[in-house]
């Protein structure tokens, strides 16, 4: 444990103000209305949304998490995270265009364009509450839990102070000035939690002697465990993770959770971006940014702890703050403190703004107060802005572990993942698929959980996955399919895939813009493109030179491919679907509608 000096301070102090400053200088136009508080007033470009998410993934418990699994499973346990870039690159070339198409507020808002009538509106206060309320605190909860254990870990203060201090600077600058504060400060938060995560990482490993003594020295320590393995091999090492956790990680949970078309807080990104194509490059960006370039320095820094502090320690994820007491000097000891408080900062701004954004458009605005003034809106966006807080603070209080919570949220939403992916493309989808998936995954998590606590994380997965599946297509078949006309508006404004949706699109002479094999074809080539780079740099930081820059060429090529596509097949208009001449029109009794 430390204590900071006047510098530290001084650096501390200087964030503080650039927060402030950022968020006062947004507030006038943040109040015009709804849309300028929770999107920015759609006008944001790639390369800031695309920052914005990646800070609100680099949050203070971040890091801790990662090295949790690192000390349970070596690098391998990191294909938890990893797995999930996965549904990112399926977002960006399948969702990115059609969330910016939708011009909804909130991922919540769609329901009722897609389904529309009674059912799609209890679907949407359902979920406002599931998500915007349920989920979105207990995400914030960990955030808090996060952030208390590095100040516990790493200095003296006063845990509660510190809490207190910069929660209370979070609300000012997010409820002063709303989306555009959070996306802004989203920017500067972001670098320098990167600065400071890489800046621990040099400092950790210069600590054991550099990269080829950590390796040296790993490799003795935990000779055959499969420590620093980053993708099975054979013969597989003894003390790898259970392959049935591996093929868990990578059929089932990256589309088996809420973000499965793209998740509630980067769809409000993809929704403010200028147009269609800074939608897709930002999530891109994004991609490269979350799964790449952060991870490697968290990396390091726990292969860095299982040396100096062994395997042993009672709660693993304290040994990324016990690091960063042992080996900084002064000065960057206050780089690092900014560089977590700016991690945490960032994630609350982001899920308080997220969550009043579900409490206001999705329930109060939409069934409580229909019909008052933009101004009266953003007000009780404010009021939620508050409510959320206290909520995510309650729930703190409650949280241990910050790995398990991770993989317990997962569970509660594993379910309903597939509904949110099918109901782009298959029109026979309606409001109680995702009611009885949701419910049925939530129910069978909290039974498992209570009989069977110690149950393997993939065995779980495996059961709710299939139990909730059964579950919505049972309900789907009977019931009643979406009304005609709600589906014809759906297809009308957004333009999906011809995939699925045939029949609206003869009956009612469209023409679709968007193409499912060649968005099909982006995703492989975005896939062998981050995951060459991923492990390229990997194995290059591990000492694998000749296979890392191998992989490193593959990513350069396979990048070069996806720009130009990218470029080709997006638009920085939007698109409107066009109309087939009525003598090409062709009725299709096969496929009801």
């Amino acid at each position: 444990m430390r204590t900071l000096n006047f510098l530290d301070y001084s650096i501390i102090a200087a964030y503080v103000l650039l927060c402030f400053a950022i968020g006062f200088y947004f507030t006038k136009k943040a109040s015009k209305s709804t849309e300028e508080y929770f999107l920015g007033g759609r006008s944001m470009p790639w390369w800031l949304l695309g920052t914005s998410m990646a800070a609100t993934n680099f949050s203070a418990d971040t890091p801790l998490a990662i090295t949790k699994y690192i000390y349970q499973e070596g690098i391998a346990g990191c294909w938890f995270f990893w797995t999930s870039a996965i549904q990112v690159i399926l977002a960006t070339f399948l969702f990115a265009q059609l969330w910016r198409r939708s011009k909804v507020l909130t991922d919540v808002e769609i329901v009722e364009k897609r389904y529309g009538g009674s059912s799609a509106a209890f679907l949407r206060i359902f979920k406002g509450i599931y998500f915007g309320i349920l989920f979105n605190c207990i995400v914030m909860g960990w955030v808090y839990k996060g952030l208390i254990k590095i100040m516990t870990g790493v200095t003296n203060l006063n845990t509660t102070e510190v809490l207190i201090i910069f929660t209370a600077i979070v609300v000012i600058y997010t409820f002063a000035s709303g989306f555009h504060g959070v996306i802004w400060t989203d920017f500067v938060q972001y670098f320098i939690a990167i600065a400071g995560c890489t800046a621990l990482a040099f400092y950790a490993v210069k600590a054991v002697g550099g990269l080829e003594m950590m390796v040296q020295q790993l490799d003795t320590l935990y000779s055959g465990s499969g420590l620093t393995q980053l993708y099975p091999t054979w013969p597989q090492a003894a003390q790898w993770m259970p392959m049935s956790v591996f093929m868990t990680y990578l059929f089932i949970q990256w589309w088996a959770h809420k973000f499965a078309d793209g998740g509630g807080k980067h769809i409000q990104r993809m929704s403010s971006a200028k147009n269609e194509r800074h939608a897709v490059l930002g999530t891109f960006y994004f991609a490269i940014m979350n799964y790449v370039v952060q991870v490697w320095p968290w990396i390091l820094t726990a292969l860095a702890g299982l040396i100096l502090f062994g395997r042993d320690l009672k709660d693993p994820e304290m040994a990324y703050p016990m690091m960063m007491a042992k080996v900084l000097p002064n000065g960057m000891l206050g780089l690092l403190v900014v560089a977590a408080i700016a991690a945490f900062m960032s994630t609350v701004a982001t899920h308080v703004n997220l969550g009043s954004s579900y409490m206001v458009n999705d329930i109060y605005r939409r069934f409580l107060v229909k019909k008052a003034s933009d101004k009266h809106y953003v007000f009780a966006s404010r009021m939620a802005t508050l409510i959320t807080l206290f909520l995510s603070i309650v729930v703190a209080l409650h949280i241990s572990s910050i790995g398990n919570t991770w993989k317990l949220l997962i569970e509660f939403a594993s379910g309903a993942g597939l509904t949110w992916i099918l109901r782009w493309f298959w029109w026979r989808i309606n409001a109680w698929t995702e009611v009885s998936a949701m419910t049925a995954s939530g129910i069978v998590t909290a039974f498992l959980e209570w009989t069977h606590p110690k149950m393997l994380y993939s065995h779980k997965m495996w059961i709710i996955v299939g139990i909730s599946t059964a579950v919505w297509l049972l309900v789907t078949f009977l019931t009643k399919p979406v009304d005609e006309k709600t589906l014809q508006k759906f297809v009308e404004q957004i333009g999906p895939s011809r995939f699925g949706w045939k029949g609206i699109y003869r009956k009612y002479n469209l023409k679709p813009k968007f193409k499912l094999r060649s968005a099909g074809t982006s995703c492989i080539l975005g896939l062998v493109f981050l995951f060459s780079l991923n492990f390229g740099l990997g194995n290059v930081l591990l000492l694998h030179t000749k296979t890392g820059l191998i992989q490193l060429a593959i990513a350069f090529v396979t990048f070069t491919v996806l720009i130009l596509r990218i470029f080709k097949q997006t638009t920085p208009q939007p698109i409107e679907p066009v109309l087939i001449p009525a003598a090409d029109a062709v009725e299709v009794a096969t496929e009801p509608v």
